[in-house]
């Protein structure tokens, strides 16, 4: 039996940096991954698909260079390259978060499988065979989410592609079906369709972007149509097919039957937390319907000192919020500061172009709970930046509140609209109120000079 202070499986967002702040208080840290450091954020999330998605930007830009007075005969998108770039980043990433590792002191890197055996007690089985056992005081779990595949008749039948292997392919697609449209599938969607594929994204909600307001939907839909995506709403998948080198599958959509082809197939109908041989209920680990890992406002599960950070205990999958459980974790287990983790803003952008970015309320969480608001909406179309750089598709949107000013929330569909959410999400948690914004002299010409234009419309 090997003795550390802590141990933490999963060496994701919110597991590498706790193990740094919970090793710089003298304290002994094993740090337990099975597959590859950085989670997925880094080896098959956030780093490669932004990484990717740039390079979509520049084909994107490369097509319409004749706009900006530029002469392009002609250009070709090299698949191969696009991967490399994607890999560099993702090695050049990974590579950083265990150089942090090798050099923090009291830290102990165990490449293997987790599972909890009981309170205070982890088993380790490595690649190697050797099983090792480690005593601890307290247990913290990060082991993320994972593809969640559709029950689809004739799916283990198909070359399928998962947002993980996708980033894999040497050659650009001639016809990709997405089937899913939440933010992966709309990522990819475009991405492909810059690189040249014809895409379809099919999906069983009634628009896109269902959780965003129907003006922000309206828009998102009128760009995607502007670059030749093809969208089906309402569509149940029935079954898929894999027919003389090409991929059908079968559903219904409001009623009829219909049939698509394509050359390639995503499915990216959402994730699913990662548990599978962690031995959590086994231990006395309550887990929720969804199968998630039930947690506390600080939080601890129903095992004592153990806790659950990020994807697998349904906080919002996003990597800032699996880095900012890790902080609130620390603070209430070794710095005694009890923080609830409930009434947090939640910020997110989808990594489309132009950039979704929300923080806060939007119109219709408003109206369902009934808080009152004054609207403000400022089209992009108008903005001096937009216009200069021709990126003129979105609007900034804000949400105040008519009795003292302040902002309840605000959507961002604009060229860098995350950098813009962000100022927003400041001014929130500072309590500046709309009218401070809409007279501060923002410097000018940048696109959060908007931020004045769009106070100005607030009313109601």
């Amino acid at each position: 039996m090997e003795r550390f202070d802590a141990v933490i499986i999963g060496a994701g967002q919110a597991g590498m940096p706790l193990a740094h702040k919970i090793s710089s208080k003298g304290h002994t840290v094993a740090l337990v991954e099975q597959r590859v450091i950085g989670g997925t954020c880094i080896n098959d999330g956030c780093s490669p698909t932004k990484t990717m998605a740039f390079c979509a930007k520049v084909a994107h830009t490369v097509s319409r260079a004749g706009d900006y007075g530029i002469e392009v005969d002609a250009f070709r998108i090299n698949q191969k390259k696009i991967k490399q770039r994607k890999n560099h980043i993702v090695h050049l990433f990974r590579g950083g978060a265990q150089k942090g590792l090798d050099k923090a002191e009291n830290i102990t890197v165990i490449m293997g499988k987790g599972s909890i055996v009981g309170q205070g007690h982890v088993a380790v089985q490595q690649a190697d065979g050797i099983k090792r056992s480690l005593s601890t005081d307290a247990i913290f779990i990060n082991t993320g989410s994972k593809t969640k595949l559709p029950n689809l008749r004739g799916l283990d039948q198909v070359p399928f592609l998962t947002s993980s292997t996708i980033m894999d392919l040497e050659e650009t697609p001639k016809s990709l079906l997405i089937l899913g449209g939440g933010y992966i599938g709309l990522e990819f969607a475009q991405m492909f369709r810059r690189f040249g594929s014809e895409v379809s994204v099919l999906d069983s909600a009634e628009r896109l972007v269902s959780k965003e307001d129907t003006d922000v939907c309206k828009e998102v839909s009128a760009i995607f149509k502007k670059e030749g995506i093809s969208t089906y709403f309402n569509f149940e998948a029935e079954e898929v097919l894999n027919e003389e080198g090409q991929i059908s599958i079968k559903g219904r959509q409001d009623g009829r039957g219909v049939t698509l082809k394509g050359s390639h197939l995503l499915v990216a109908t959402g994730r699913k937390p990662n548990i599978e041989g962690l031995n959590a209920e086994e231990a006395g680990i309550v887990l929720t319907d969804q199968g998630f890992i039930e947690v506390d406002e600080q939080f601890r599960t129903s095992l004592k000192n153990v806790y659950a950070m990020g994807d697998v205990s349904g906080s919002p999958p996003f990597t800032h919020i699996a880095y900012n459980d890790a902080n609130l974790v620390f603070q209430a287990v070794y710095e005694n500061r009890v923080l609830s983790h409930k009434n947090r803003l939640v910020p997110y952008c989808i990594f489309i172009d132009p950039q979704l970015a929300r923080i806060g309320l939007n119109e219709q969480q408003a109206k369902n709970r009934g808080i009152p608001y004054k609207l403000g909406k400022f089209w992009m179309k108008h903005a001096g930046r937009t216009l200069e750089a021709d990126e003129k598709e979105g609007f900034f949107k804000v949400l105040v509140d008519p009795k003292d000013g302040k902002i309840l929330g605000a959507t961002i569909l604009s060229m860098d609209g995350g950098e813009v959410m962000a100022i927003l999400q400041m001014a929130m948690i500072g309590g500046v109120t709309y009218e401070q914004i809409k007279d501060l002299p923002i410097a000018h010409p940048t696109l959060a000079e908007s931020l004045n234009n769009l106070m100005k419309q607030v009313q109601g």
